[in-house]
């Protein structure tokens, strides 16, 4: 259990180091939110797995397209959670 627990927080370490890393201007916002908001860490999880996928892919270029594509959507819905946890919290005012 205990190994299971410190695996787990080397992942969630590693999503918020990477999405830190991609998205410079918001990345002190990341880690403020980071610990207390589960859909953020989720959106972070899911944003560089597909990433990392996209890295990794040799496919044809329908293939590499479509990962561009949702690794956009993510990008999008990742900065647009922030902007919409900023406007909740007063500081997007």
């Amino acid at each position: 259990m205990a190994r299971s627990l410190r695996v787990h927080h080397r992942l969630v370490i590693s999503f918020l180091k990477f999405v830190r890393e991609q998205f410079l201007l918001v990345r002190e916002r990341v880690a403020c939110l980071f610990p207390s908001d589960p859909i953020l860490r989720e959106l972070c999880q899911d944003y560089q797995v597909r990433a990392l996928e996209f890295d990794r892919l040799a496919g044809s270029d329908t293939v590499r397209s479509e990962y561009a594509a949702l690794r956009l959507r993510l990008e999008t819905e990742l900065l647009r959670y922030l902007h919409e946890a900023d406007e909740r919290s007063g500081r997007g005012k």
